[in-house]
């Protein structure tokens, strides 16, 4: 047993004396990244079009918040069809905490559930992008109630539990979001589904709460509402394009941080650009939590 601690530890030593040995610091000039449009856009039933236009940045990029108004798009041609249709929309600025952001709202044309919306982009800069989403039918949640904490270090929490039947047809994707009382609906950290394994069922399961994630999270009460809250729940029917582009970006936000994740591409819909352009069929669910 000494013989084989002494050749195990020879062997650890030589390992490290190599590796060490090998160390040395090395610089990468990393190539600038070819500039372009990134779109944010949204149509929801029963909503006007929202599109927020900014470039992209090399990722390792250091900026103050207040470069972040740089990034913004201003004075380009976005126009929105849907098919019968086509407007204009109008650029709207906001200053906010030292920062103008900038939106485009298309006024003359509200959300409807089965029409199919197109979006044509023109920069000042010559760069043009295109898109093309759906609305899909609403298929809402058949109710949500709550489930209460037996640990008595945190009693005030409660679970929401939603029940939902999936129609027979294979293909049904969701984005959701969550608003307590009076705050802004936030989207879960996981917040798409598919029905690739509960096609045609009934079933039961938990929703986490939404959250910003700006926003430091608090693991021990994270997905959970309080006793007394006003829960909201947003549930929107999107198109496969729109569930691929938030899966893939919210798998490659969950693995950021860590050693052995590797790089995820971000499929978008958007032609000649990054981003999204998304229709949102919205189905709203509300529940008063009993003090």
């Amino acid at each position: 047993m000494k013989i084989k601690y002494l050749a195990l530890l020879s062997l650890s030593t030589a390992c490290a004396i190599i590796f060490s040995s090998c160390e040395k610091n090395i610089s990468i000039n990393l190539p600038q990244p070819e500039e372009k449009l990134v779109v944010e856009g949204r149509i929801e039933s029963g909503s006007f079009p929202l599109i927020i236009l900014t470039k992209n940045s090399p990722f390792y990029t250091s900026f103050k918040t207040s470069d972040l108004s740089s990034y913004f798009v201003h004075n380009a041609v976005v126009k929105v069809s849907n098919g019968t249709d086509t407007i204009s929309c109008t650029e709207f600025s906001l200053d906010t905490m030292g920062v103008t952001i900038s939106a485009y709202v298309g006024l003359g044309m509200i959300g409807e559930v089965g029409k199919t919306y197109n979006l044509w982009i023109d920069a000042p800069d010559g760069k043009h992008v295109s898109a093309v989403t759906t609305i899909p039918n609403k298929i809402p949640l058949d109710s949500i109630w709550v489930t209460y904490n037996d640990k008595p270090d945190s009693a005030d929490l409660v679970r929401l539990i939603c029940r939902f039947t999936d129609p027979p047809q294979l293909g049904q994707y969701v984005r959701y979001f969550t608003k307590v009382n009076s705050d802004d609906y936030e989207p879960g950290l996981n917040s798409v589904f598919d029905d690739a394994i509960i096609n045609g069922q009934t079933f039961d399961f938990p929703l986490d709460r939404g959250y910003n994630r700006n926003d430091s999270i608090d693991f021990n009460s994270y997905g959970y509402f309080h006793k007394g809250d006003t829960i909201t729940v947003k549930w929107c029917n999107i198109d496969y394009p729109h569930f691929d582009f938030w899966r893939t970006l919210e798998f490659e936000l969950g693995g950021q941080g860590s050693p052995f994740s590797s790089p995820v591409k971000i499929n978008s819909n958007i032609e000649g650009g990054l981003g999204i352009w998304g229709g949102y069929a919205v189905n709203l669910k509300t529940l008063v939590v009993p003090q």
